[in-house]
């Protein structure tokens, strides 16, 4: 038959038609819950969406142990549904791949992407945008200092960096706005001690996107050590580590993330305040 790769979308408010369809007609359904969070996509609901098989899918079960995956989807339609975009995450293109190479017919569910709407919903220019990166949690032989790395290579080349944050579901936790913010300014310190290199991330603009695309989205941009004091909604979340702003970028800060003037005037960034409407004397 077929395998069918499903992208929830960041909420159940971006399910689409296509998806609604994929899961009326399939024998079973997959559900990923490991790579990140769909708001408002329970068990009892999806269960009323699908008329098959509804089971829950490991890590392992993605990542290793496919090959019963693909042989099921030779005789019948299975659907695998992932959080956001399904081509987002490699895991699940290299699924493709294995199916394709065996034969086996695949069809794809585009969904609105967690990643794609933390860079939209900042309010900054997307092309503007560097390398992705994700911070991890600390391990005890593992600091993630190549995160550092690329946000300070992506300042250094007046790009923003978009940062994801590590969600770990079997250990039940999913790092938060204001311990990313901690951790990253911790992180650079001990790496310029290292390298003997001047701190930066200290003074420039960050933006906090909670729950992108869902219902009870928060955006709230400040200067960076100044985020981690703002009460943001439970994950997932994404930080957004700003480059030299366009003045109109900051005009969107200013006005759509809550973005305080004050903060602009202690950032690296206070000579784009003279091209904005902020400059000239209140009438």
């Amino acid at each position: 038959m077929v395998l069918v790769l499903a992208g929830l979308g960041t909420s159940l408010d971006y399910a689409s038609i296509k998806l609604l369809n994929e899961l009326s007609t399939a024998d079973v359904v997959l559900v990923e819950a490991y790579t990140s969070i769909a708001v408002g996509y329970t068990y009892e609901r999806l269960r009323r969406m699908c008329l098959g098989e509804l089971r829950y899918v490991s890590r392992r079960d993605l990542e290793e142990n496919y090959e019963w995956i693909i042989e099921m989807a030779r005789n019948r339609k299975v659907v695998i549904l992932v959080a956001g975009d399904p081509l987002t995450a490699t895991t699940h293109v290299s699924l493709l791949v294995e199916a394709k190479k065996k034969g086996v017919d695949i069809d794809i569910v585009l969904g609105v992407s967690g990643v794609y709407a933390s860079i939209t919903q900042s309010y900054l220019q997307a092309y503007r945008f560097g390398r992705i990166v994700t911070l991890t949690y600390p391990e005890k032989e593992y600091i993630p200092y190549t995160t550092v790395e690329v946000v300070r290579e992506n300042l250094e080349r007046n790009l923003h960096t978009l940062v994801l944050l590590d969600i770990r579901f079997d250990e039940g936790r999913a790092m938060r706005i204001n311990e990313a913010v901690e951790l990253l300014l911790r992180i650079e310190e001990e790496y310029c001690k290292i390298n003997n290199c001047e701190q930066v991330l200290d003074k420039v603009i960050g933006v906090g996107v909670a729950r992108a695309a869902t219902p009870d989205m928060l955006v709230k941009a400040d200067l960076l050590p100044k985020l981690k004091n703002y009460n943001f909604p439970p994950p997932p979340h994404s930080l957004v580590v700003v480059a030299k702003p366009h003045p109109m970028e900051l005009e969107a800060l200013v006005e759509l993330a809550s973005l305080p003037i004050e903060s602009i005037k202690e950032s690296v960034y206070a000579d784009v305040l003279r091209y904005t409407s902020y400059s000239k004397p209140a009438t």
